[in-house]
């Protein structure tokens, strides 16, 4: 597999995660910006051209068997760059341990990625304020994609000035808000894009797009015997029969869970106070995966709650589990969960530690608890200095694995959470 870039600013960068048990990992992003989980589906797959991006880096964590080969082909198509015109053909593994940076400008195409989903945590910038409004520029924030032929010659290559200015929080805001409102109203597949020179030797831009099929599924589809659970769409943008974008826009931290391929299974029922997970199943897609939930909540209509489902995992959607749903999962190896949690606060004001919410109840022990959630809506503030307590963690050598919180009784027979973390080695990643 080859590894050293000759590109200038393309390369590797290390994803800081915590050990989760045997071979699983958990891979936070510190980042309420929003991000696209990229799926390719399990036919050969292949792009068939380059993608440029002027005002968007890509940032690739490939997720997927860590037997399979991803190959990915390079030109450095930016105008002054020291490596402009330069091609490169490099070969890759899936893992979850790093993120390949793509910087503006630099075209790139793949191949060997069926079986294989993609989250992309890009970075957006902007171009020279006076030339943008003045109309000068030949870029637009929703049209930044230029394509090119693979077997582009040489002579051929077109040199771009891609943007410079890192965008703002407020400008990541505005994307998302754009996305949300607009990507369901898309009626046509991921476009193709061409720079066509006219008989007037002037150059245009031209979109190519494949109108999509009607898609009758439903954005909200509950699970019927425990309230407030079941399964949400994502925005969705197709590129092909199985392929497509499934945008991340909820505006809370982001991180998955790399589950690793030995077998993984849960031997206890995860049960948040805190935390209402949206979660992403990225995987195998005839993989059958148990879920069993347990309705802990005291003031739940499905309070007792007890019962079991199975899945298969599918990009396309997320499942949202409320605060005081436990859930425990079979059959979970090979697969990815992407997670953009919302955080409830406690009504009292009391402290919450997001670190330590959860409860792990055995899957046998009965009866179950009866727990009363927070239900306080945390504030932008709040996911903003969880954001930066995160990069601040993530400078630190990564020195404990995943915490298991066990609910004991305490000297007084009341009972007390008590969080257990392993201590690992010191490897940097």
């Amino acid at each position: 597999m080859s590894e050293s870039f000759s590109i200038e600013g393309l390369g590797w960068r290390e994803n800081w995660r915590i050990e989760n048990g045997n071979d699983s990992y958990v891979v936070p992003f510190p980042t309420l910006r929003p991000a696209t989980l990229v799926f390719h589906g399990e036919t050969e797959f292949s792009y068939g051209h380059y993608g440029i991006h002027l005002g968007q880096a890509d940032v690739l964590t490939f997720m997927g068997p860590s037997s399979g080969t991803v190959t990915g082909w390079f030109i450095d198509c930016r105008e002054g760059s020291p490596t402009a015109g330069l091609r490169e053909k490099h070969t890759w593994s899936p893992t979850s341990a790093r993120a390949l940076y793509i910087p503006p400008g630099v075209a790139h195409s793949f191949d060997g990625l069926e079986f294989v989903n993609t989250i992309n945590s890009y970075e957006l910038f902007l171009p020279e304020p006076a030339e943008w409004v003045h109309g000068s520029l030949d870029w637009q924030p929703d049209a930044d994609i230029i394509n090119i032929p693979l077997g582009i010659a040489d002579e051929g290559i077109p040199l771009y000035k891609p943007n410079s200015h890192p965008a703002s929080e407020l400008w990541y805001d505005m994307v998302a808000a754009q996305q949300r409102a607009m990507i369901p109203k898309v009626a046509y597949e991921y476009p193709v894009t061409r720079d066509v020179k006219l008989a007037d030797g002037t150059v245009r831009r031209v979109e190519l797009r494949r109108p999509l099929p009607k898609d009758d599924r439903k954005n909200w589809e509950p699970l019927a015997d425990v309230f407030g659970v079941g399964w949400v769409r994502h925005p969705v943008i197709r590129s092909g029969a199985e392929s497509g974008f499934s945008a991340l826009l909820d505006r809370h931290p982001l991180y998955f869970i790399d589950h690793g391929e030995t077998g993984y299974t849960h031997d206890a029922y995860g049960i948040h106070l805190g935390q209402e997970d949206r979660l992403t199943f990225a995987g195998p897609r005839k993989q059958l995966v148990t879920l069993h939930l347990i309705d802990t909540r005291v003031d739940s209509p499905t309070y007792g709650a007890d019962v079991t489902y199975t899945f298969c995992p599918d990009p396309e959607r997320y499942l949202l589990i409320p605060p005081g749903v436990g859930h425990a999962f079979e059959h979970l190896e090979n697969v990815y969960t992407i997670n953009r949690p919302r955080t409830l606060l406690p009504e009292d004001g009391s402290e919450y530690q997001p670190g330590n919410d959860v409860i792990d109840w055995q899957v046998a022990k009965r009866p179950i608890p009866a727990l009363r959630p927070n239900t306080v809506p945390a504030s932008r503030e709040y996911y903003e200095a969880q954001v930066a307590d995160q990069k601040a963690l993530r400078a630190l050598p990564v020195t404990h694995s995943t915490p298991s919180v066990m609910m004991i009784k305490g000297k007084d027979g009341k009972e007390i959470r008590v969080a257990l973390r392993k201590k690992v080695a010191m490897t940097g990643s």
